[in-house]
């Protein structure tokens, strides 16, 4: 049993939190989060430059091409390569927040899955177990789902945790997602602070 408090509850907690933040968005001005001030951020010149890119996964073989790309950790230092790092054995909060394209084609096959899988592919890990999972809006069609899960890795032994949304536009031209987790350890010290990013992200409804 992995011990991870009502997401509820954290959520209705988030607002009495005292940590300094510092709100990011994407040059396009598309979508918008606040991190604390201790973490660090990657914009997508740097992510392109990795030989691949994390919570950017193909689909059911269909790929969303990124229109932006925003990636952050909570490391003690700076390094790009923090966030390549499986969610099983991190030992400080990783994630990204990104808005990708959807073509015409993958247009026609997209569903929750896709928006779920297509940031993090939990269920080809054993034991994933979706905590929380619902629709989730912010209105006027943007609309998606939200995830907490828990899911085990590959070599059977190491346990991560994921708290993400995942909305498309009306139009369903675009998808926006946002993601941020790590080790079962690490997200039970930081479920807070984790939470409380994931739930700060906004998208731009006047920018498609």
């Amino acid at each position: 049993m992995i011990a991870i408090a009502p997401l509820a509850v954290v959520v209705a907690a988030c607002g009495s939190g005292t940590s300094d933040v510092v709100s990011y968005t994407d040059p396009d001005k598309l979508s918008l989060v606040n991190l604390p001030t201790e973490w660090h951020t990657y914009e997508i010149a740097e992510l392109s430059a990795l030989e691949d890119v994390p919570f950017a996964e193909p689909y059911q073989g269909f790929d969303y091409p990124a229109v932006s790309s925003l990636a952050f950790d909570g490391a003690p230092a700076r390094d790009v390569s923090n966030i390549t790092n499986s969610l099983a054995v991190v030992d400080f909060p990783i994630g990204a927040m990104s808005v990708r394209t959807v073509g015409d084609i993958e247009r026609q096959y997209l569903n929750r899955a896709a928006l779920s899988q297509s940031i993090l592919p939990y269920f080809q890990f054993l034991d994933s177990q979706e905590h929380v999972r619902e629709d989730f809006s912010f209105g006027d069609g943007y609309d998606g789902v939200r995830v907490l899960v828990s899911y085990v890795d590959d070599t059977g032994a190491e346990v991560g945790i994921a708290y993400l949304i995942s909305v498309t536009d009306p139009a369903d031209n675009r998808m926006y997602s946002i993601v941020a987790g790590c080790s079962r350890d690490c997200y039970i010290t930081n479920q807070v602070e984790i939470e409380r990013v994931v739930d700060s992200w906004l998208v731009n409804k006047k920018a498609s």
